[in-house]
């Protein structure tokens, strides 16, 4: 762990400059040097760009240009979307990232497509088990997570944590959200980010992570550890970060620190503070079960009734949620 927690949080005035100055207060040089492989995750857990869902392309070629002038290879990776809806490459495409990682020199990875390894631990009392590209495991020297600043419906946020599970190979990772919030620890544990950049150029209120009110907030949030970026966000948002289970679950396995008061900050944070919250609909109350048995997501997700089961929820998804599935549809 870091001997000093730091984090850096600035209104978008020169957004490459801005970026240079986050990682600079952070020490990133102290994890980026110029023989080092450096993997760089967004979200883009939707197929093409949109404001506060997925990460900013803009935002992403300043990282990339910033980071390629001290690394040897740059690789932007990301899994296949879940549950068979749309590739990692349809994503790439969908961000314009292969023209951006032409320019930049950077590398692009579909990690659904590589061989992988399934890493198998206790976290907090609990045997979990995620499946690990060997990539992210053997193959680099620095983890960057590029979340965004949102909320998500059942783990109320999603930032540098909730990012790395789209680092689970398995498009069909739906079925292993059982004890979700050790896997992301697990997950943290054994990929170990140590910068994380939150895209904060438009946050997400309301619902979340594929939907929900797009905020224009021209933040940039840095942080040299996942869970104190992951606390400083969920505090931005105005999200109590101990209702957050997954992050305090990672500070109780030693990740990292969730009292701000502790962290070197380079302002004072409260000036930029808002107020998010989460608005369950009918369907997420129903997926709740999705969540926390493994059976029933087999049943519901991938199963000989599967196809019933979704022409019912068809009948009662509000109009953001088809509006989520006819996009998905175009890339069936």
């Amino acid at each position: 762990m870091p001997a000093e927690y730091r984090a850096y949080i600035i209104k978008i005035g020169d957004l490459k400059q801005d970026i240079r100055d986050s990682l600079s207060f952070i020490g990133w040089e102290n994890h980026v040097n110029k023989d080092d492989i450096v993997f760089i995750k967004p979200n883009f857990t939707y197929p093409f760009y949109k404001e506060g869902i997925t990460t900013n392309p803009v935002l992403l070629q300043s990282l990339l240009e910033l980071v390629k002038d001290r690394a040897s290879r740059v690789i932007v990776g990301e899994s296949d979307g879940g549950n068979h809806s749309f590739t990692a490459d349809q994503a790439f495409k969908g961000h314009g990232m292969p023209e951006i990682c032409k320019e930049t020199g950077a590398e692009l990875v579909n990690l659904s497509t590589l061989p992988s390894r399934c890493i198998e631990d206790t976290i907090q009392g609990k045997k979990v088990k995620v499946q690990v590209p060997d990539l992210l495991v053997d193959g680099i020297d620095c983890f960057i997570s590029v979340p965004v600043l949102k909320v998500h419906v059942m783990t109320l946020v999603t930032l540098s944590m909730k990012n790395l599970w789209g680092c689970y190979p398995d498009t069909m990772r739906c079925l292993h959200h059982k004890y979700l919030s050790r896997k992301l620890t697990l997950l943290t544990r054994v990929l170990d980010p140590k910068i994380v950049l939150i895209d904060g150029t438009y946050a997400l209120d309301g619902h979340g992570p594929m939907y929900g009110q797009a905020v224009q907030a021209d933040l940039i949030i840095a942080a040299n550890n996942p869970v104190v970026a992951d606390a400083f966000g969920s505090a931005i948002m105005g999200i109590p970060v101990s209702q957050v289970e997954h992050i305090m679950i990672a500070e109780k396995d030693g990740l990292g620190t969730t009292n701000l008061e502790t962290v070197q900050l380079n302002d004072d944070w409260t000036k930029y503070r808002m107020q998010f919250e989460v608005n369950k609909t009918l369907i997420d109350n129903l997926s709740w079960l999705l969540f926390n048995s493994e059976v029933c997501a087999k049943g519901i997700m991938d199963s000989p009734v599967t196809p019933l089961i979704y022409g019912i929820a068809k009948k009662i998804r509000n109009a953001d949620e088809q509006k989520v599935v006819d996009d998905l549809k175009r890339f069936d």
